[in-house]
């Protein structure tokens, strides 16, 4: 029974304090898990933060990769255009002495008479002539259309007189005759031989053709005379 007064103070004494080091205990681990828990989160945010990053990472790497094929092309064709300017500036100069050497003065003022005859035929059509309230004719919007038609291809003739180029006045000539062989043939909706009959005291055709042809054929002679001339030339260098 002696014991037991002195025991049980001990074992009391004993459970406080095993229970102050549990409590203890327990605030430390519950402490160490909201720790535990906040560096999860925080690992967590890092992870997502990362994987955000390598995405970038990657859609960067494919964006290099496209600049850098697009550069190589660009290169590429920036090389070729540079070897292109210097073939172009070794070839021998457009023959522009034989161009101012052509006689076709003649044709050249028949072509200038058939635009003044255009001309002088599409002002009939105008408000002016007609009067502001005069009727406009049946065929008029056939026959405008047909003799703007017959000239809005003339710039390619001037074009290769301003070039210079034997080829480019041959090709203009052939463009222009193709434009305007058809213009007594056609009898379809649109009819273009019956206005060019109709006016063909006004606007004649046969000088034009003919004046064209002029041209083409001299320009092919003066082309010929000039291959000739080069051959010659290369075969005295030659020997």
């Amino acid at each position: 029974m002696g014991i037991l007064i002195y025991l049980t103070p001990t074992v009391s004494v004993w459970a406080i304090l095993a229970t102050g080091v549990a409590m203890v205990r327990g605030r430390h681990l519950r402490r160490e898990r909201d720790e535990h828990a906040s560096v999860q989160d925080t690992l967590g945010r890092y992870q997502a933060a990362l994987a955000q990053l390598k995405a970038r990472a990657e859609a960067s790497a494919r964006e290099l990769e496209v600049l850098q094929r697009a550069h190589a092309s660009l290169k590429q064709s920036l090389e070729l255009q540079a070897e292109a300017q210097a073939q172009a500036a070794l070839a021998p100069p457009p023959p522009v002495v034989m161009v101012e050497r052509l006689d076709i003065a003649t044709e050249i003022g028949t072509l200038l008479v058939h635009v003044a005859r255009v001309a002088r035929t599409l002002r009939r059509f105008s408000a002016y002539t007609r009067g502001h309230h005069g009727s406009e004719p049946v065929a008029a919007r056939y026959d405008l259309h047909w003799l703007s038609d017959c000239l809005h291809s003339f710039d390619q003739l001037g074009y290769a007189l301003t070039k210079g180029s034997l080829e480019a006045l041959i090709a203009a000539c052939q463009e222009l005759l193709s434009i305007y062989d058809p213009y007594l043939k056609d009898a379809s909706g649109y009819n273009s031989r019956d206005t060019f009959q109709r006016l063909s005291s006004d606007v004649p055709l046969s000088d034009v053709t003919d004046a064209l042809r002029s041209i083409a054929v001299k320009a092919a002679l003066a082309q010929d005379v000039l291959l000739e001339d080069e051959l010659v030339g290369a075969v005295a260098h030659a020997g």
